[in-house]
């Protein structure tokens, strides 16, 4: 019996081991699987893949795309010469070669040298293994997620990270829409999961010409940075946004936290005179003052303990609430302030949106600085007249401008257009949304008016001077404290403008914000009105803005009716905005240049620019609307 049970332990521990040793053999089977190379591709037509949808501009142009790029690996085991592999692949990816010899030395076998590189990175990496002197280093399929526009709204867009993540922008709002279902990805085991199609209410076009201008204003003063907002007042959509320095998402790695900000929604700052617009229009609303009333200026403002608090720039006399908006008088602002109660101010610019959040589909918005009437000193309230001991956002800032363009209500910005499906159907759409009314219409056409003046040749926006078309302006400087000394810094300033146009019945909004421009000026009227007019000049026949001088005809429907020649195309590309299709019909027949006319109607872009020079060849796409 002994004898037979210690045979039966013996078969026991037998199949014992053959079990423990068939798993050992499956585990580093697995194991190799996962971490052998091995021949640089990944069978994707045998598992479902997930593509990412794309993110585009409201026309359809592309701003971020799913891509398929290789990953960069490293088996230590096959390598010859760490040293050597490391200078190779370093100079190849722009990688150091003493930090990645290190890494390649101290890694256990299997090493990621660098995901979704280049395609002409590849093949430099795939010639080089073809040569020999590479062995052990391998090109593994993989996806990225690419944004051929760079830094263009790269903020607003933001990007994703390893595994298809959103972390930032619309890319981490509208991951789950980007994203294909479970469900989907279920049904689709052997096909690609396709994810929706998310149209931003951004045009590129405009966008890029904000971009431009923005970085011209960048050089040209100095400045920390600069901001350029456009959006279409009827409805809240945003045109562009350029936040300069920006970043380009395709390496957001190679940029810090600071870098990759936000700015639009997260940077608080002082907004200086251009919120007199506001000021003076709860005033009136409140009916603390009316149009006719009048300040005496001359003096200064006196605070009630006797000491001059605020001045002017000059002495402007005797001033009525539009001259307050056409000179920018800070007096007479704060004089008006005293015809109103503090808690009905603070109701008023509460219900502007300031001191909230707006609402907009992005993460990080800041509520901005406003505090409660009851923690108010006997100097906030006037102080807050002329745009200080507040901060704001610039988002907030826009949608406040919306009350003034549309009769007095408030719309929520938007910067979604719609949402599409892979097979092309609109899934959701973004309409105008409005959020209450805040001023009564006859109040926002009053303050139309009063900025409207502020473009007068002796008024403080007179250098916004766009022919043929009315604009509504206010212009700003506001000075920066600076915790270091207590007080506001000497030469720390922010320059800016938001102008409306048309004047009368706003499309389109513009603000202008220039941080610590430290050449070439420094005075909002001085050096961001001129940048307002120039983007207004690009807008208006861009989005069809009719001016005074267009000749209006009328049949079942409007048109404007323009000079109907064909410029030259000599040795530089003409402008070709606002002309009719029949009138290019003959660059059709040209053999010296290709043209591609897209769309019907007028001209609203082209590409190349007016103004690049022409060669052999060339392509110039005419969008047409």
């Amino acid at each position: 019996m002994d004898h037979n049970g210690i045979d039966t332990r013996g078969r026991r521990f037998t199949i014992v081991g053959i079990m423990v040793a068939a798993m050992a053999v499956l585990i580093v089977a697995r194991y190799a699987a996962i971490m052998l190379p091995g021949d640089g591709r990944t069978p994707i037509e045998t598992q479902p893949q997930i593509e990412r949808g794309p993110i585009l501009d409201r026309r359809g142009r592309i701003l971020a795309i799913q891509t398929r790029l290789d990953t960069v690996t490293a088996w230590k085991p096959e390598m010859e010469n760490i040293e050597e592999t490391a200078g190779i692949l370093a100079d190849i990816l722009g990688l150091d070669a003493g930090e990645l010899a290190g890494r390649l030395a101290a890694s256990e076998g299997f090493t990621i040298v660098q995901r979704t590189i280049t395609p002409s990175q590849s093949d430099r990496i795939r010639a080089a293994r073809e040569d020999g002197r590479l062995p052990g280093v391998r090109l593994e399929a993989d996806t990225g997620r690419s944004y051929p526009e760079r830094g263009a709204a790269a903020p607003i867009i933001g990007f994703a990270g390893v595994d298809n993540v959103g972390l930032t922008g619309i890319e981490y709002m509208f991951s789950g829409e980007l994203l294909p279902s479970h469900d989907d990805t279920d049904a689709a085991r052997q096909a690609l999961a396709m994810g929706n199609q998310v149209f931003l209410t951004l045009d590129l076009a405009i966008q890029s010409a904000a971009d431009e201008l923005g970085q011209t204003l960048l050089d040209d003063h100095d400045a920390d940075h600069v901001m350029i907002v456009v959006g279409d007042m009827t409805t809240g959509q945003l045109l562009a946004v350029s936040s300069l320095p920006s970043f380009d998402p395709n390496h957001f790695r190679d940029f810090t936290v600071e870098e990759r900000r936000n700015r639009f929604i997260s940077q608080i700052f002082e907004p200086g005179s251009v919120f007199k617009v506001f000021s003076i229009a709860s005033f009136l609303e409140l009916g603390g003052i009316s149009e006719t009333d009048t300040f005496d200026t001359s003096g200064g403002y006196i605070a009630d303990d006797g000491e001059l608090v605020i001045t002017d720039l000059a002495d402007y006399g005797v001033v009525t609430p539009e001259q307050i908006i056409k000179y920018s008088s800070n007096v007479g602002a704060a004089y008006a302030s005293e015809t109103v109660d503090a808690g009905s101010f603070y109701a008023m610019l509460t219900r502007f949106g300031f001191g909230r959040r707006t609402g907009i589909d992005l993460n990080g918005e800041e509520r901005g600085l406003l505090a409660p009437p009851e923690e108010w000193s006997g100097r906030t309230r006037p102080t807050i007249a002329i745009g200080q001991e507040i901060g704001v956002t610039a988002v907030q800032l826009f949608a406040a401008a919306t009350v003034l363009a549309n009769d007095g209500v408030l719309l929520r910005p938007q910067i979604v257009d719609r949402i599409v499906s892979p097979t092309g159907e609109v899934i959701r759409r973004f309409p105008r949304e409005p959020v209450r009314e805040v001023l009564s219409p006859e109040t926002a056409r009053t303050v139309l008016r009063f900025m409207n003046a502020a473009t007068e040749p002796d008024s403080t926006a007179r250098r916004i001077q766009v022919d043929g078309v009315e604009v509504a302006a206010k212009t700003g400087t506001a000075e920066v404290f600076d915790p270091d000394v207590g007080g506001y810094s000497e030469d720390h300033f922010i320059a800016s403008t938001l102008a409306l146009v048309p004047a009368e019945t706003p499309q389109l909004g513009v603000y202008i914000m220039i941080d610590y421009p430290k050449e070439n000026g420094f005075y909002g009227g001085r050096i961001a009105a001129p940048a307002a007019d120039q983007m207004i000049e690009f807008l208006v026949p861009y989005w069809d803005i009719p001016r005074d001088t267009d000749t209006v005809t009328t049949h079942p429907g409007r048109i404007v009716a323009r000079d109907p020649s064909l410029p030259e195309l000599g040795d530089t590309v003409p402008d070709y905005t606002g002309l009719p299709v029949r009138t290019l019909l003959p660059l059709l027949g040209r053999d010296d240049v290709n043209v591609v006319i897209d769309g019907s109607g007028w001209v609203v872009s082209q590409d190349p620019s007016p103004g690049t020079p022409v060669t052999e060849g060339m392509t110039i796409r005419l969008e047409l609307q």
